[in-house]
């Protein structure tokens, strides 16, 4: 095979997988979707600044420990310490951003899932890009193998790393108390080091037995990030359903589109039924009142939840006015 079509093929392994995790999580976002420049910022992010600012802390660590220590014990500490130190803090830097300059976009711990799976979904396909390259030296059965095992076998493993430490960050939008908010953030993040460094440990040890415990590990871990999703998804179709019991009350929204925003399958049979009736333009503007309105929900509950600073009362009346500008759009008021 020649070199152009071994590097197309590492390239398609590396994204492939990538997209259909991507989507996959985007799909699992269903009430309140986050704003999709966000997304897309924070999986560039994961795949380009995070890998260089890894890639350059590494090396700063790893010098100093190759003239203390050599042989296995230094590729051991490297992999199962310092790297997931390092890489961990890096793809954090976004979270914590987002955190706090787009708080309003922040609203728990589905959007701490949601950004921490993205950063981490963009940091595995590059990385797994440079491993595959490695491995393509060694022939087609090496590269085959890696791929099998970083793209599908462990291709959830980044993802839940940083989630861990968007879980931190999702109960510091919750309390009040600013040192409660560090110490959550810097718990999560922990968990987010300590679940890399159990699987580098794990997996740097070779044995078959490890390797299968490390299985036991990352897809216990993946299980549990699958339960916590459908948790955080049960928590906001509820906020969203108390929250606009209200707005229809005050005419701002109809009884329907109340029901739309906090059902996914009610969105999906009245987008249907506007797509046949009205074509895909109409059916996309109630989507948007839906989205809107489900954000709507969201941040109702989190300001009876903690001080209202502000922006929150400001973004308030802004999905208000969004919402009744949609509604004289469809020609509804």
């Amino acid at each position: 095979m020649g070199s152009l079509l071994i590097l197309l093929f590492i390239l398609l392994a590396a994204v492939v997988p990538t997209v259909f995790y991507v989507l996959l999580a985007y799909w699992l976002d269903r009430y309140e979707k986050e704003p999709l420049h966000l997304l897309i910022i924070t999986f560039l992010w994961g795949a380009v600044p995070a890998i260089i600012v890894s890639l350059i802390f590494e090396l700063i660590f790893e010098v100093p420990l190759r003239i203390v220590v050599t042989g296995v014990g230094a590729d051991l500490v490297s992999a199962a310490v310092i790297a997931p130190m390092v890489e961990e803090s890096a793809k954090a830097v976004p979270l914590v951003l987002i955190f706090l300059i787009f708080r309003h976009e922040f609203d728990g711990l589905m959007d701490g899932l949601i950004y921490g799976a993205l950063v981490g979904f963009g940091f595995a396909m590059t990385e797994n890009i440079f491993y595959y390259l490695q491995a393509a030296e060694e022939g087609l059965g090496m590269l085959s193998l890696l791929i099998t095992m970083r793209g599908i076998v462990y291709g959830l493993n980044h993802a839940l790393f940083t989630s861990a430490a968007g879980i931190g960050l999702a109960y510091a939008r919750y309390t009040r108390s600013r040192s409660q908010a560090l110490l959550a953030f810097f718990l999560g993040l922990a968990g987010a080091i300590f679940l890399h460094m159990a699987h580098n440990f794990l997996v740097s040890l070779g044995s078959a037995n490890f390797i299968l415990l490390s299985l036991v590990v990352d897809w216990g871990g993946a299980l549990l990030w699958l339960a916590l999703m459908w948790g955080a998804l049960r928590v906001e179709k509820r906020w969203i359903s108390e929250e606009l019991g209200e707005e229809v009350a005050s005419g701002l929204l109809s009884p329907d589109h109340a029901t739309a925003a906090a059902s996914y399958r009610a969105r999906l049979r009245e987008r249907w039924a506007t797509v046949r009736e009205h074509g895909f333009g109409r059916a996309h503007q109630i989507g948007e009142m839906h989205n809107a309105a489900a954000k709507l929900g969201v941040l109702k509950r989190q300001m009876r939840m903690h001080e209202v600073p502000d922006q929150d009362i400001a973004k308030l009346h802004e999905l208000r006015n969004q919402i009744w500008a949609m509604r004289q759009e469809l020609g509804e008021v």
